[in-house]
């Protein structure tokens, strides 16, 4: 009954484990180029229509949307200070 507890008893049918060996490290490899960020794209639809995307966020206008954000753009362009160059 106790024979269960013997710790060198191994059963027939099991394989023991190789003795573990030393392996040469491996050179770490080159450092990847980062791709290149994308902050937005513009494009056009098939719906007629033009797409900014921003982010996670995508506007869609037609022509007067367009006109509109370009008016927008012009005025808080004009309200800007002009950079010296130095």
């Amino acid at each position: 009954m106790f024979d269960l507890f013997k710790k060198n008893k191994m059963p027939k049918n099991v394989v023991p484990f190789p003795a573990p060996k030393a392996v040469e490290p491996v050179e770490p490899p080159a450092p990847k180029e980062k791709d290149p960020a994308i902050h937005y794209t513009i494009g056009h639809t098939d719906d007629n229509r033009v797409a900014f995307r921003l982010g996670y966020s995508t506007l869609m206008m037609n022509y007067q949307g367009v006109q509109t954000l370009i008016d927008q753009l012009e005025l808080y362009q004009n309200q800007l200070h002009k950079e010296e160059d130095a």
